[in-house]
């Protein structure tokens, strides 16, 4: 659970992780096909720059403290190792103005971040930031995979899980509805993990959301705290999502989502041809032929052979239950 990063687009491609499970179930299963199966150069993504940028920050100041309790990392170090992150990852020129807007809202969520949940995150003890999973959870399906933000141990010995997300505003953090498919993967992740045997109950994850904007309003909310404790019937769903997901790959069951929130010039990097000049709209069939310099035929039956219309067991688990997910 703790090799190195590796290249998000492939690694996605190769086990399911929350948010492939979601773009392909719940939001633009088009935007899928073109991503994981035609592998369609994605360009450049500027505004989902400023959440990772943020990440970054975050994770030097944890690994800072796991390496030496003693150290004090500021919020200038934390807004410098954002803003290299920033520039080391945009790989094409910007507009001036829109590198002060990512930068604003990178500083602002870490500001929000420093300001008001550092002082409970520092009553915790980190056990691990960023550790990467790949667990078999369906038969002969792919694995469950992604990383983790952190994993910390309170003053009563319990584990839990942090995510870290950014937000403009709180409008799907009210409360745990629609984010428990995440919480279910990573808490069975670690339950099954071999190099965490101390973990042996699932534990909760707590996300820890951050705007992305300052303000002195006196209604303004910073921070928002959205707590979430899987149950196996939960690990049940996220089997069937999963079983969901092959078929729906096997049988390229792939349609466009015009309705989805994400379907915009900002946050897709294939709405111009889809939206605007419809070169990428069809079948999957005739845009596979389009693109056949980028991704051979072989190389597609390759991708799905041996899915079908089976029924996938779950795998063994340390999981105290003897239901099939």
């Amino acid at each position: 659970m703790t090799a190195e990063q590796s290249d998000s687009v492939n690694a996605r491609r190769n086990r399911w992780h929350q948010s492939t499970l979601s773009n392909l179930l719940d939001g633009c299963s088009w935007q899928y096909f073109l991503t994981y199966i035609l592998d369609l150069p994605q360009g450049l993504k500027p505004y989902a720059l400023v959440g990772s940028a943020f990440h970054s920050s975050v994770e030097l100041h944890e690994n800072n403290r796991m390496s030496d309790p003693t150290s004090i990392t500021t919020i200038e170090d934390m807004e410098a190792e954002g803003l290299q992150f920033l520039k080391d990852n945009l790989t094409e020129a910007i507009e001036d103005s829109l590198l002060v807007e990512l930068t604003t809202n990178m500083n602002s969520a870490i500001y929000n971040w420093y300001n008001n949940i550092r002082p409970v995150v520092l009553n915790w003890k980190p056990v691990a930031i960023e550790p990467e999973f790949t667990i078999p959870l369906v038969d002969q399906a792919k694995p469950i995979g992604g990383y983790i933000d952190a994993i910390y141990q309170d003053d009563t010995g319990r584990y839990f899980i942090v995510d870290w997300k950014t937000a403009k505003n709180f409008d799907r953090w009210r409360d745990a509805d629609g984010h428990r498919h995440q919480a279910a993967m990573y808490s069975v992740a670690l339950v099954l993990s071999e190099d965490f045997p101390e973990i042996t109950e699932m534990p909760e994850m707590v996300y820890m959301v951050v705007r992305t904007q300052k303000s002195v309003r006196s209604n303004f909310e910073p921070f928002k705290i959205v707590k979430v404790q899987p149950t196996i019937e939960d690990v049940k769903l996220l089997g069937d999502r999963i079983r969901l997901a092959e078929y729906t790959v096997a049988n390229e069951h792939y349609t466009q989502k015009t309705d989805w929130a994400l379907c915009s010039k900002k946050w897709c990097p294939f709405y111009e041809g889809c939206q605007i000049t419809k070169t990428l709209s069809g079948t999957p069939d005739l845009v596979r032929s389009r693109m056949l310099q980028q991704l051979t035929m072989e190389q597609l039956e390759s991708q799905s052979e041996g899915h079908g219309e089976t029924q996938y067991p779950i795998s063994e688990t340390k999981l105290t239950t003897t239901e099939e997910v």
